[in-house]
């Protein structure tokens, strides 16, 4: 397999991490050992233990109905013939029949904004990309449109909508991860517990419902990516404030760092004005 082809499956992975975190979490998580006690919660009651994945997962999902929102960063280094980095901010919410989200994203050399909502994507790149123009820079995609972008690009929409539902997450990667290691700590003044898990791709390509996270898994399997760190700081909300991942594979590695704040606070996320979107 050629680099660009496993750096491409690591960042699909990666940004399915950034998408997990945000319904309150995804945790890599499923059966495996833990090492010390931790602070759990589930069913809004307080757990002793979390021994495996799966009390992480359950501890995480637990809150899932209660905080729907909040905003987030990252930053993804990517391998010098991918080029570089990619470092974003925004908002996201599960509120409702279908999650919405606002992202910016810097790439360096070109900047690009997105916002999710009704099962519509909006997006504005630079360079008139998709028929836009200085005076209508938005691109718009909607689920089954005739234009052809949205037959294009149409067909993600559902994914970007999976990684916002947290039990699709906790389906995909439930049965893929083991606690290495967890210790109590702080994280900017706040008590958190830091997590240290293995993902197995090739138990994530076996039990991932998501036809892209499994071809992915596949995909660094076969190129010898036979498991990967990920590192969660989990607060005393049994919410993630933290998330880490380093893929590496044939010289060409993908390292994720997200950071989530204001769960549960309410975030303003609005389409585009008509007017600024391209015909």
């Amino acid at each position: 397999m050629r680099k660009t082809g496993i750096v491409a499956a690591s960042v699909v992975l990666a940004l399915t991490v950034v998408g997990c975190g945000s319904k309150e979490s995804g945790t890599p998580v499923s059966s495996g050992s833990g090492n010390t006690s931790a602070t759990g919660s589930a069913g809004g009651e307080k757990k002793d233990s979390i021994n495996s994945a799966l009390d992480l997962a359950e501890a995480i999902n637990s809150k899932g109905d209660s905080k729907k929102s909040a905003k987030i960063t990252f930053d993804m280094s990517l391998g010098a013939a991918a080029g570089g980095a990619i470092k974003g901010d925004g908002a996201f919410s599960a509120e409702g029949a279908s999650p919405s989200m606002q992202m910016t994203m810097d790439m360096g050399s070109a900047k690009m904004e997105m916002v999710l909502i009704d099962k519509t994507l909006y997006m504005k790149a630079p360079g008139g990309m998709g028929g836009t123009s200085s005076a209508k820079p938005w691109m718009k995609i909607t689920p089954g449109g005739s234009d052809p972008l949205s037959k294009q690009m149409g067909p993600m929409l559902d994914k970007i909508d999976d990684s916002f539902d947290i039990d699709k997450q906790l389906d995909q990667i439930k049965s893929a991860g083991t606690i290495d290691k967890q210790e109590k700590t702080t994280l900017d003044g706040e008590e958190v517990t830091h997590y240290k898990i293995t993902i197995d791709t090739a138990k994530m390509a076996q039990s991932a419902e998501d036809q892209t996270t499994k071809d992915s898994a596949k995909q660094l399997s076969s190129a010898g990516v036979k498991s990967f760190p990920m590192e969660w700081w989990i607060n005393s909300d049994n919410l993630p404030v933290k998330i880490t991942s380093k893929i590496t594979a044939q010289g060409q590695s993908v390292d994720l760092v997200a950071t989530y704040k204001d769960w549960g606070k309410p975030v303003d996320i609005k389409a585009p004005p008509a007017s600024q979107v391209a015909n």
